[in-house]
């Protein structure tokens, strides 16, 4: 690679029910200079992850939200992806729950967590060359 040639900017998906928060980790992560998808529905984003082209570097997934949790839909998006890197979002989740998946989170940042927590664990997740493959 040409060291004058710019890496693609990481994509990140973003899946919670509570869409004010989807909105607010949309503009910090883009101000951080990431790319960023938001999904109130893990459904839509299992959806967009079996069928877009590009797909994310990361999953940021809230645990608890209608229609399937967290660790389900963490679950079915490294069956599809399995070097997806993975953060569980939540105030609730026990280890009897991380016990019934096979594919638990990179990492679990507890709510309510500060955007520079946040970050920190976004950028050690997705250090240089940890891009997805197709």
């Amino acid at each position: 690679m040409n060291p004058n040639e710019s890496k693609p900017t990481p994509l990140i998906f973003v899946v919670d029910d509570a869409e004010e928060l989807g909105e607010l980790l949309t503009i910090f992560l883009t101000d951080a200079g990431y790319d960023v998808r938001v999904f109130s529905d893990p459904l839509l984003a299992l959806a967009a992850m079996q069928s877009s082209a590009r797909r994310p570097s990361l999953l940021i997934s809230d645990y608890q939200m209608p229609g399937m949790n967290g660790l389900e839909l963490i679950h079915r998006c490294k069956l599809i992806q399995p070097n997806l890197k993975v953060i569980a979002a939540s105030a609730t989740i026990l280890d009897e729950d991380m016990e019934r998946y096979q594919s638990p989170p990179d990492r679990i940042l507890p709510k309510p967590f500060t955007s520079a927590s946040l970050l920190a664990t976004v950028q050690e997740l997705l250090r240089p060359g940890d891009e997805p493959r197709p």
